[in-house]
């Protein structure tokens, strides 16, 4: 691989005997800038994170975006409902099985798939829906049991989704829709640890930061309260550990996602904003490209790219989330409000008053992943849509040699010297 290749995707975590052990080889041949950044790939993998604005993120390697990945335009004068741009998606699978599509939507039980599946059975007709297939586990029955026995047990052809793949679904002649990327439009899982963990956290800092930051625990999506307020908790949660050295990696971290945030061309104020900011911009691309480079092993991953359907992979969605924030849309002052515009959309089908309150955000992919990860030796993807290998030397020379050479850039010397 040349050293000046640019790529479109890297996901080279610490997942196996044989990619643990070369990153624990470059570590030691690496400067402050490739341990911090190898330090991170061991807590949250940045090599998945990449962004698609003028938003700041540096990464050791050349990376292009993939075409239409690209963040649209901000747009402060749209105005179109979440409910209006879901109904609006759902009519355009309508018109691709007038066609004559077929579509299975992966259902995992949690808010995000429900929604989708409400809004296929609001404005899809009864022979419409004879088109859809549901890919879905015993998990998916136990998070959501009563949509499972009111609208899709007996009344759909139903997959095991343990079983079945994306390139098994397609190889079927389907569709696959996902849910995807949900988490990008409404915050993301790093914030709701945060949430779920407030009281913690704050419990290892100063008495005064404790004092002020009780103060703010439920203005998480207040435009009363820009994100800066909260600085020594997102340091802590970011923190490897209590110790000068991991206190100080959680300092250098914060500054990148601030970095990065303050750059992009769209506003954030609110601590909910600061997470949801960094997640819509940098982790988007890899939410879409989990499923078909790992999920897939029968058909090209550009293919398999092409087939699938992420719900929420719109110019409509992404120009809402832009505009949506510190409105009590995306989440209001609990955990248990989070996508509170989707579960509006949710109650207004179904009535479930329990699954409105208090459904939470579960991880839908586990077991999947448990027996994946063990066997990925795959680093990545090239612009040629080829997977990257670890068992290839180019391509470890490709990444040992940037990732020795990376720099902090985004904190002035002067000042990192005295993070030390």
């Amino acid at each position: 691989m040349n050293l000046n290749d640019s790529i479109y995707f890297m996901d080279a975590g610490f997942h196996n005997k044989k990619t643990i052990e070369f990153w624990n080889s470059i570590r030691e041949q690496s400067g402050e800038g490739g341990k911090f950044f190898i330090d991170v790939s061991k807590r949250m993998s940045p090599n998945i994170s990449v962004s698609r604005c003028s938003g700041e993120w540096s990464l050791p390697w050349p990376q292009d975006i993939i075409p239409g990945f690209e963040a649209p335009e901000y747009d402060p004068t749209f105005n179109k409902s979440y409910s209006d741009i879901t109904d609006l998606r759902a009519l355009e699978i309508k018109h691709l099985i007038q066609q004559g599509n077929k579509f299975a939507l992966f259902y995992s039980g949690g808010i995000d798939s429900t929604l989708v599946l409400y809004a296929l059975l609001k404005n899809l007709s009864a022979e419409e829906l004879k088109s859809i297939a549901i890919c879905s586990s015993i998990d998916s029955i136990l998070e959501n049991p009563n949509t499972w026995h009111r609208y899709i047990q007996d009344k759909f052809q139903v997959f095991d989704s343990t079983n079945y793949w994306f390139d098994d679904i397609i190889q079927l002649g389907y569709f696959p829709i996902t849910s995807e990327p949900a988490d990008q439009i409404m915050g993301n899982l790093m914030a709701i640890t945060m949430y779920h963990n407030y009281d913690a956290f704050i419990s290892h800092l100063s008495p005064d930061v404790q004092t002020n930051l009780k103060k703010i625990k439920h203005k998480i999506s207040s435009d009363e309260v820009h994100y800066s307020a909260y600085q020594d908790l997102i340091v802590r949660h970011l923190a490897y550990d209590k110790t000068p050295q991991g206190l100080k990696f959680g300092r250098i971290l914060y500054e990148k996602y601030n970095n990065c945030v303050k750059t992009s061309p769209w506003p954030a104020h609110s601590l909910h904003d600061f997470f949801w900011s960094s997640y819509f911009n940098l982790k988007y691309t890899n939410c879409i490209l989990r499923g078909p480079l790992f999920y897939n092993s029968k058909i090209s991953k550009k293919e398999c790219l092409d087939k699938i359907v992420p719900w929420f992979h719109t110019e409509d969605y992404q120009k809402w989330a832009m505009v949506n924030n510190n409105n009590g849309q995306k989440i209001r002052n609990t955990l248990a409000t989070y996508k509170y515009a989707s579960r509006e959309y949710i109650h207004n089908f179904d009535k479930n008053d329990w699954y409105f309150h208090f459904k939470t955000k579960l991880e839908s992919l586990t077991n999947v992943r448990a027996k994946f990860r063990g066997t990925n030796v795959n680093f990545g993807m090239d612009k040629n849509y080829q997977m990257l290998s670890i068992e290839d030397n180019s391509v470890k020379e490709y990444f040992k040699h940037h990732v020795t050479n990376y720099k902090i850039g985004w904190i002035d010397e002067k000042d990192l010297e005295t993070l030390g």
